[in-house]
């Protein structure tokens, strides 16, 4: 199912960066790019032993299916669904944003004051202190339940392939830890296959397609196996993910500029995932397009990339610009 012309736009868009860039149709399953970098020519093996510059660091390691990182931001999305599924009147509610969340001696913290915000627009200005309300809000048990209903931290096989699980551990952990779990840091982990998943879940009303990357086997001129569609199940209600596409869109428009993605209704959300220590962090963008003709879902992670918004929307940008052209073409 892959389509080369997309591999090679993703992995120029990486420009030898470390990190995967993958999209899928969240209608057939259809896995149209699984970048991972780095990468090598298999006819030309580098000699890892030999190497001095740290070039070829990971480069046997498949990022996409392989690989977990810290979410950041992106995993407000799941935040948001479990408050939709689970606050009645979370749609009411406003959250206020100082730029400080105290817990005793420690604290929740935004890079400035947003004032008061609610569930759509929290989200679009991805505040922390208004996620650490709202995962109040949730609750511990809930945010447990929902992690475990939308599958984030699940293992996902798929043609023999079987990914790496992610992690959302909330036990024994003290007030503010539980606030940086829901806002996507703590010791939050997903692996880039299974999120895409999510994202295409959310885009097809809360049940999507799972993935596949054969689509079909001949052997001998005989056509001896062809891929069927297999769905997630329902995550979340349809409600829910109308809703969840709205502020994803929302988001789009209002924070990072849909001009980005000509000719496409995209939906999604960056994050800045915080890595501890002098590292720069990791930058990750997730979502989905919601015209009815480009069906697509993708996740992005760029390793010490920083800023997400900032460096996976130009990726993206070429990415999803090719998929209009190969879907355009058919």
């Amino acid at each position: 199912t892959i389509d080369a012309s997309i591999q090679n736009a993703a992995l120029e868009a990486l420009a030898g960066r470390k990190g995967t860039v993958a999209v899928y149709n969240y209608k057939t399953g259809e896995i149209l790019c699984a970048v991972t970098s780095p990468t090598y020519d298999p006819d030309n093996v580098p000699d890892i032993a030999a190497d001095t510059t740290d070039h070829w660091e990971g480069v046997y390691l498949n990022r996409f299916v392989q690989s977990v990182y810290i979410p950041g931001s992106i995993f407000k999305i799941v935040t948001t669904s479990a408050a939709l599924e689970c606050v009645p009147d979370i749609l009411n509610r406003t959250f206020t944003c100082t730029g400080r969340l105290e817990y005793g001696t420690e604290a929740v913290t935004c890079a400035v004051p947003h004032g008061t915000l609610t569930l759509s627009t929290a989200l679009q200005n991805s505040c922390n202190c208004s996620f650490a309300q709202i995962g109040q809000l949730v609750g511990r048990e809930n945010m447990k339940k929902y992690v475990q209903q939308f599958g984030v931290t699940d293992s996902l096989s798929f043609d023999g392939v079987t990914t790496a699980k992610g992690n959302y551990d909330i036990a024994q952990t003290g007030a503010v830890s539980f606030a940086w779990s829901c806002i996507g840091q703590h010791t939050n982990q997903i692996n880039p296959a299974r999120y895409m998943t999510f994202m295409g879940a959310i885009a097809a009303g809360g049940n999507g397609a799972l993935p596949h990357l054969v689509a079909s086997v001949t052997v001998e001129g005989e056509q001896t196996y062809t891929a069927e569609t297999q769905m997630s199940g329902r995550l979340m209600s349809e409600e829910t993910a109308a809703t969840v596409q709205d502020y994803l869109r929302n988001t789009v428009v209002n924070a990072y500029g849909a001009q980005n993605f000509p000719g496409m209704t995209v939906c999604g959300k960056s994050g800045t995932s915080q890595l501890g220590g002098d590292l720069t962090s990791n930058a990750m963008f997730a979502g989905f397009v919601t015209d009815e003709e480009y069906p697509l879902a993708f996740v992005c992670a760029v390793e010490n990339g920083g800023y997400g918004a900032a460096t996976c929307i130009p990726i993206l940008s070429s990415v999803l610009a090719r998929c209009k052209a190969v879907l355009d073409a058919q």
